[in-house]
């Protein structure tokens, strides 16, 4: 009975059973060869069947790689909300625009300042460019020894950033040419870097890239991705990283269509073309993805800023160097305004910060040589960065701004704000000045953000903020807890 007990937890026969086939089987010897032949048949089927269900509970890491469906970001830089919302532009976007119609889109608001790398910032932090610390495209540098650089460095970003909360969910990331994004911990890194926008840039990316990445991306596509590649380029790479590497969560940025609104304005035939381009570029894309397909990725497309014309120039920073705030000899400055467009920022300089009263006659003399400019005071405000907000408005504006400055000049005029130290501080311009950096609740700056969500849950969709908890949620990000944000140590 102890082999009939064997057999049976073997193959799971009842005894009574083997016991007879096993008597019939001494009987005859080649039903007894039938037997055994046929114990280990069953057996070897048996240990086969066990043997998936063993590995799938061994690794609860590919369950949860499967849980969630991989995620693209998708940002065309500078596309203005008026576009979406007057159908007389829909021709030159098809696409998107069939997309927008079947899925949804939403018109949504950008950041203080309305540029491109704090806005992109804010979308992969979920916060104002005051509190992660990305206030500009470039740093406060009055007397440019910085050589015009820009602020590429993800180290200068003070809170958690979506390829943080990634990488401590162990959950892979890919980025193409996203803003900030130099020395970012992200797995497949080709960020956005230019010294002079010739070939010997590439030598900078390559190494500045996930190492061989770069090369291997320019050999995959035909052409090396830079400043100056077309978004083709950027969307090819985007194509072949995504389809390699298979990233969790991946970062692309397009480029050209705000390259075409600064250069011959928004609603120009040349932007136009260019546009309708992009939109194929941008289909192309997306079926290479496989996007809104049965095993779709989560899709988030949206842009940064909208584009407004202004015919008139205010550069403050000429009063402050005619009134001896500004230093060219000395390289000192107590003052120093940092524009963007359509706003100025006001900064306190390495010699102190002036009397109130002082500032205040110099704001009322530019804005009263500077028809439009508005000044938004914040010198009664507590200088200490660390103060608590509370319900002051403009003490919260501050926070969410620069937590340093001392006001704002703002416009809702064809005003453009130039943070030259030459010239006139008023002038009327030869020609249209097309940009953007204006006050984010003009409606002249509001823009787009679209989501597809596979599983057909809506998201809300109201500010280029809202990117970081959208993502986080269709990703099941967890994040953790942190002391608070690091002290800026950028101007």
């Amino acid at each position: 009975m102890r082999i009939f007990r064997l057999l049976n937890r073997l193959i799971g026969l009842d005894p009574l059973v083997w016991k007879f086939a096993l008597t019939l089987s001494f009987r005859n010897f080649g039903i007894f060869l039938f037997w055994i032949s046929l114990l280990f048949s069953l057996s070897e089927f048996n240990s086969l069947v066990a043997k998936p269900n063993k590995r799938k509970k061994s690794d609860p890491h590919a369950r949860q790689i499967h849980s969630t469906r991989q995620t693209i970001i998708l940002s065309i830089d500078g596309f203005p909300s008026y576009y979406w919302r007057d159908p007389k532009y829909h021709s030159y976007f098809p696409h998107l625009v069939e997309l927008f119609e079947t899925y949804g889109v939403s018109e949504i608001q950008t950041v203080n300042p309305s540029v491109t790398y704090p806005a992109h910032t804010s979308m992969v932090t979920g916060k104002d460019p005051g509190e992660h610390g990305i206030f500009n495209n470039t740093l406060s540098d009055p007397f440019e020894k910085n050589d015009g650089g820009w602020m590429w460095y993800a180290e200068d970003i003070l809170v958690p950033t979506l390829w943080d909360l990634a990488n401590q969910n162990k959950k892979t990331t890919a980025n193409v040419f996203w803003p900030v994004t130099v020395g970012a911990n992200i797995n497949w890194n080709l960020p956005q870097y230019w010294r002079k926008k010739i070939p010997e840039d590439d030598k900078i990316l390559r190494v500045i890239s996930t190492n061989g990445l770069h090369k291997e991306a320019e050999l995959a596509i035909g052409s090396p991705l830079n400043d100056v590649a077309k978004d083709e380029v950027k969307l090819k790479t985007a194509t072949w990283l995504f389809q390699t590497k298979k990233p969790s969560l991946m970062f692309v940025y397009t480029t050209d269509l705000d390259t075409m609104h600064h250069g011959f304005g928004p609603g120009s035939e040349k932007a136009l073309v260019r546009l309708a381009e992009i939109d194929t570029a941008i289909f192309t894309f997306l079926k290479s993805v496989g996007a809104f397909t049965k095993n779709s990725p989560n899709i988030v497309i949206v842009s940064d800023h909208g584009f407004f014309s202004a015919e008139s120039v205010c550069a403050p920073n000429v009063l402050l160097k005619q009134k001896g705030y500004i230093n060219d000899e000395t390289g000192n400055f107590h003052l120093t305004f940092k524009s963007s467009g359509g706003i100025s920022i006001l900064l306190p300089g390495t010699d102190g910060i002036l009397p109130k009263e002082t500032i205040t006659n110099l704001v009322t003399e530019i804005t009263n040589s500077c028809p439009g400019a508005e000044w938004l005071d914040f010198t009664s405000l507590p200088t200490n960065e660390t103060v608590s907000v509370g319900e002051n408005t403009n003490q919260r504006m501050r926070s969410q701004i620069h937590p340093r400055a001392l006001g704002i000049l703002l416009t809702k005029q064809n005003l453009f704000f130039s943070g030259t130290r030459k010239g006139d501080l008023f002038q009327t311009s030869s020609s249209k000045i097309h940009g953007h950096g204006y006050w984010n609740e003009n409606s002249e700056m509001k823009t787009i953000g679209f989501v597809y969500d596979p599983t057909g849950k809506k998201h809300q969709f109201h500010s280029a903020k809202d990117v970081f908890f959208i993502v986080k949620e269709m990703l099941g990000l967890k994040e953790r807890k942190t002391k608070g944000p690091s002290v800026p140590t950028k101007p």
